[in-house]
C-alpha cells in the first residue's frame, strides 16, 4: 500500500504510479520539443560537429557540479518546491533557444539541463515514498509507456514548428505545457512522506555522499548501468541529426528518427513483463550487448542514410529495454533514509552519461570523422553488458 500522508487534499484518495507517470509525461513534454531541434540549431550557430561537441561538454560540466545542490534545496525549501521551479525554468530553457545566437543557446540548454535534474531528483523521492518497492517493476515501465508520446511525437513536433514558424513558435508550445505540468502538480498538493522527511538527515557534504555512494557494490553497479544507456541516448540524440544534415537529408527525417525510436518505449510494459518472469539481470545484459553490436555495425553502412536509421532504431530497442529496467537496481539497493543524499549520486549518470562521451568525442573528432562516436561507445556498451552479469540472477 502507498504510505498516508497527512494535509493531502484529495480525501481517501493517495498518489498512485499512475500520477507520477502523468506528471513525467509532460514534464518530458517541454524538454522533447527541443531535442532534434537543439543540435540543428547550435550545428547552425557554431558550425561543425567537434565545436556543437564542446557546448555539450560545457553545459554537462555545468549541470554536474549543480546537480549536487538539489538535495541542499530539496531540505531547505522542500521538493515541492523545486519541483515546480523545475518545471518552470524548463519552459524558460525553450524560451532562451528561441534567440537563435550564441548566449540564447548556450544558456537554453543550461537551463534544460537544471530543470531536468531539479525534476529527476524530486520525482523520483516522490516516487520512492509512495511506490511500494515490489511495485517498482510496474511504475518504471508505464512511466516510460506515457513516456513514448512527448518523447515518440515531441521530436517531430519541434521540427516541423521550427522549419515552419521558427523556433518562437517551439518555445510558445514549450513554455504552455510546462505552465499546464505546474498547475496538475499544484492541484495534487503532493507531499512528502512525513515520516521518512523526519527522519532524513540534512544533506551532508557531497563528497561524502558520493564515499558513501560507491563504497556500496550494489549502488555502485547501478550506477554504472544507468550510465552505460544514458550515454548512448546522448550520442542519439546529437550525432545522427549531425550525420542526416551532412548527407543533405531533410531535417523531419532526423526527428522522426528520433521520435520513432522513443515511440519504441511503447514496449516499456512488454519488458516489465519479461523482468517479472526472468528477473532484471538477463533482459539488461541482451540489451546491452544487442545495443553495442548493433552500435559498432553503424560506421559500416556509413554511405547509406536509410541503413543508418535502421541499425540507430534497431540498437534504441535495447536501449529502450534498458530504459525500461536499468533504474531498478538503484531503486531497490537505495537506504530509505538515504535517498536524498544517494539520489543526487545516482542521477549523476545523466551529466556523467553526458560529460565523458561528449569529451572523449571532442579529441576523437579532432582526428577522425563521425565513425568513431558509433565504435567507441558500441564498445563501451559491451563492456558495460559484461559487468551487468554480477547483478543478482532474482533482482
Amino acid at each position: 500500500m502507498a504510505i498516508e500522508t497527512p494535509n493531502v487534499p484529495l480525501a481517501g484518495r493517495k498518489p498512485g504510479a499512475m500520477v507520477f507517470a502523468i506528471l513525467y509525461m509532460l514534464e518530458s513534454t517541454t524538454r522533447a520539443l527541443v531535442l532534434t531541434v537543439m543540435p540543428l540549431q547550435a550545428k547552425e550557430i557554431f558550425g561543425s560537429d567537434a565545436r556543437v561537441t564542446a557546448i555539450y561538454l560545457c553545459v554537462t560540466i555545468f549541470g554536474l557540479i549543480a546537480g549536487f545542490a538539489v538535495p541542499l534545496l530539496i531540505h531547505r525549501y522542500r521538493r515541492r518546491w523545486v519541483y515546480s521551479m523545475g518545471l518552470v525554468v524548463g519552459g524558460l530553457a525553450v524560451v532562451a533557444l528561441a534567440f537563435d545566437d550564441p548566449i540564447g543557446q548556450f544558456t537554453g540548454q543550461v537551463l534544460r539541463t537544471l530543470s531536468g535534474t531539479a525534476c529527476i531528483v524530486a520525482l523520483t523521492l516522490y516516487v520512492l515514498d509512495f511506490i511500494p518497492r515490489e511495485d517498482l517493476v510496474r511504475y518504471e515501465p508505464l512511466k516510460l509507456l506515457l513516456g513514448c508520446l512527448p518523447w515518440g511525437f515531441g521530436p517531430m513536433l519541434g521540427i516541423y514548428l521550427y522549419n515552419t514558424f521558427g523556433t518562437f513558435s517551439v518555445a510558445a508550445v514549450g513554455m504552455g505545457v510546462a505552465l499546464v505540468a505546474v498547475s496538475l502538480f499544484a492541484y495534487l498538493r503532493l507531499t512528502e512522506n512525513p515520516a521518512v522527511a523526519a527522519a532524513t538527515k540534512p544533506p551532508p557534504n557531497p563528497l561524502h555522499s558520493i564515499g558513501r555512494f560507491f563504497g556500496q557494490p550494489r549502488l555502485r553497479l547501478a550506477w554504472t548501468i544507468a550510465f552505460g544507456r544514458s550515454g548512448w541516448w546522448s550520442l542519439f540524440f546529437v550525432y545522427p541529426a549531425l550525420y542526416f544534415r551532412d548527407r543533405g537529408v531533410d531535417d523531419f527525417w532526423s526527428g522522426f528518427v528520433t521520435g520513432a525510436a522513443n515511440v519504441l518505449l511503447i514496449l516499456a510494459p512488454l519488458f516489465g513483463w519479461i523482468a517479472r518472469r526472468v528477473g532484471v539481470r538477463l533482459p539488461i545484459m541482451v540489451a546491452f550487448f544487442g545495443a553495442g553490436l548493433t552500435t559498432l555495425v553503424v560506421p559500416f553502412a556509413f554511405g547509406s542514410p536509410l541503413a543508418v536509421g535502421i541499425l540507430l532504431l534497431i540498437a534504441a530497442f535495447f536501449v529502450v529495454m534498458l530504459d525500461s529496467l536499468g533504474n531498478i537496481p538503484f531503486l531497490r539497493a537505495v537506504r530509505p533514509l538515504e535517498r536524498p543524499q544517494m539520489m543526487s549520486v545516482f542521477r549523476t549518470y545523466i551529466d556523467i552519461g553526458n560529460l565523458l562521451p561528449f569529451a572523449v568525442f571532442t579529441a576523437l573528432l579532432q582526428f577522425f570523422d563521425q565513425r568513431v562516436v558509433y565504435i567507441a561507445y558500441g564498445l563501451l556498451m559491451l563492456v558495460v553488458g559484461f559487468f551487468a552479469r554480477y547483478l543478482p540472477r532474482r533482482l
